[in-house]
């Protein structure tokens, strides 16, 4: 993923106000993996680092129902967004 798309998708979480649930390490620390939640929609970044210290980053998004997907663009995460809010306003968040 380039970064200007890494960039505005993280600035879209700060914005949002997602909270960061759970961070941990796997696979020796080759893999980081950092959750976001906002109601009752979710997404995680999965920084990995191959070999040649390159880092390879990663967004994954979840909803209630269970279904993920690997974001490629902010557009997508932010309809993915809107259909959750869409069929389920109750769980939208106010952002007073």
């Amino acid at each position: 993923m380039i970064k200007s798309k890494i960039s505005a998708i993280k600035t879209w979480i700060k914005t949002m106000r997602f909270e960061l649930i759970k961070s941990h390490v796997l696979n020796n620390n080759a893999v980081k993996i950092n959750y976001y939640f906002l109601g009752n929609f979710g997404i995680y970044e999965e920084i990995s680092t191959n070999g040649k210290n390159v880092d390879k980053l990663r967004f994954i998004s979840w909803n209630q129902w269970g279904i993920d997907f690997e974001v490629q663009s902010l557009k997508q995460l932010c309809d993915a967004y809107e259909d959750s809010i869409n069929y389920n306003p109750e769980l939208s968040v106010s952002l007073n």
